[in-house]
């Protein structure tokens, strides 16, 4: 399964929809009303996954055909999980920082993120 996920640092929801073989609306409804998927955004407000999030969205996909969970259980069941691979956001500094650099730094942050979960 993951050989098949190409090496990307982010991914869009049409290219999540054809690894993971959930729809595109079906990713948003996960979003939006299961609280379960937070993907990235940039300036574009386009949405961009993580190789975590593909891995998260597999998980996901797996509680709700084999275990058959509501969004609302499978919410709990992830909130009852302790989250190592997560650190806790970081409030952005103050100041006349531009916005493409904030972007290059939360860039950065979650490739950073996404090699310490691989890591461990």
């Amino acid at each position: 399964m993951e050989e098949d996920i190409p090496r990307k640092a982010f991914y869009s929801i049409g290219e999540v929809s054809r690894i993971t073989g959930v729809k595109t609306h079906v990713l948003r409804y996960w979003e939006t009303q299961g609280k379960l998927l937070k993907p990235s955004r940039r300036g574009s407000r386009h949405r961009l996954y993580r190789p975590a999030d593909i891995q998260l969205i597999f998980e996901i996909k797996r509680l709700r055909e084999e275990e058959k969970l509501s969004l609302a259980a499978m919410r709990r069941q992830m909130n009852h999980k302790p989250d190592q691979h997560r650190l806790p956001p970081r409030p952005l500094p103050a100041g006349p920082m531009d916005h493409q650099v904030l972007t290059l730094l939360k860039s950065i942050r979650d490739e950073l993120l996404a090699l310490k979960e691989i890591l461990e």
